[in-house]
Order: C-alpha cells, then structure tokens, then sequence
C-alpha cells in the first residue's frame, strides 16, 4: 500500500510555508515517467473548512478521526496563531507517538513552538524563529543547548524551521522520505534557492536518466 504524507490544517496556519514542499511533491505529474512514492494529503481536527493566514479557505481531504495511523509517512505541521487552541491536541498526542514510532514529523514557525510545549525539543537538536521566540513563549520549553541558529535542522525523525526556512525544510523531507534521487533533490533545492537556469536543466536531465 502507497504509503501518504500528511499536511494538517489549522485556521490562519501559514500557507506560504508549504508552498517548496508542495510544489517538489507534484513534480511526478510533470515528469510522468518518475512513479510516485507516496500520495499527499490534507487532514484537520474536523471536516470544516480551514481559512488560511493567506486567505485562502481549504476544505480538508479527511479529519483526525478518520486517519489511519498506519498509512502515515509523515506528518507536516505549519505555522499557524491557532495552536494552542484545545481542539489541535489530539494531533499533538500524534505526534508524540508518530515520534515514538519513527514516523516524520517536520514542523515550521509556530508549529515549532508547539512542539517545545509538548517536551518534544528538549531531547532533539531543533531550530525555530529564534532561541527567544521559545523562550519566550513556551513554560516547557527547555532545550536551550539543543537550539541550532540555522533556517532548518534535522535530528532523527524530526524537522524544524524557521519561518524563514522553507526552502531547506522541504529539502530535508525530501532526503528523509528518500522521495527522488540525491541529484534530483540537490538540483531542485539550488535551482530555486539561486534561480540559476543551469540547475533546472539538471533537474529535467535526472529525471530522464
């Protein structure tokens, strides 16, 4: 069974911040020849549907209740001023087991911060907006020698980033989930971080070698 990455929405998450990731997991429906690996998918506390920061309104493809744990690759959690909302700890109490399980789990901005109240940061490296922004904000927050000043960091089967680092986010899943080929990933990642025309040919080259 094709197993499904998981992006979870939350009214004002921040939309922008999925944008890499989304658009490097639609390149097999530019390059039919590459077979995809996993299938994508929208989930939310509930079936409403969700208004964005950007102002978009996304209606989810399913809610928590109808999850299937065993189907999940991934988990990816965005930014949003609503986390601390009651109705998102059940996919918090998710996370802790996906973490448990080695499933991914790749958060972004203020979804970083719910992680640091969860405990979660305190036994990773990690990275977020800044060291104050989880000082700051999060009482449970205690993994203040485990901070990397960088835009995104992985530590076992968890990704964090700044709200500045979606490029690099979205690399990191890639090479977790081992999606393309490293040259495919390293090609797509400077193509858009320089917008160097030669490394766009070099991504349309890997996929037809």
């Amino acid at each position: 069974m094709k197993k499904t990455i998981y992006l979870y929405l939350l009214d004002t998450m921040a939309d922008w911040e999925a944008g890499y990731i989304l658009q490097a997991l639609s390149m097999p429906q530019m390059f039919p020849q590459h077979t995809p690996q996993y299938t994508l998918k929208t989930v939310a506390a509930t079936n409403a549907p969700i208004n964005s920061l950007g102002g978009l309104t996304i209606i989810p493809d399913c809610s928590l209740s109808e999850l299937g744990d065993d189907e999940v690759a991934a988990l990816l959690l965005p930014g949003a001023n609503t986390w601390n909302d009651a109705m998102h700890t059940p996919i918090l109490e998710k996370v802790i087991s996906y973490i448990e399980k080695g499933i991914l789990v790749a958060a972004i901005c203020g979804a970083t911060l719910a992680l640091a109240d969860l405990g979660v940061l305190n036994h990773c490296l990690h990275t977020s907006n800044s060291l104050e922004y989880l000082d700051g904000f999060s009482p449970d927050y205690k993994g203040h020698t485990l901070y990397q000043n960088d835009l995104s960091v992985r530590d076992h089967h968890i990704i964090t980033a700044s709200s500045a680092g979606s490029l690099l986010w979205a690399k990191q899943i890639l090479e977790y989930l081992d999606i393309y080929s490293p040259k495919t990933i390293e090609a797509w990642h400077q193509y858009y971080l320089t917008g160097n025309a030669e490394y766009f040919t070099e991504l349309v080259s890997s996929f037809n070698a």
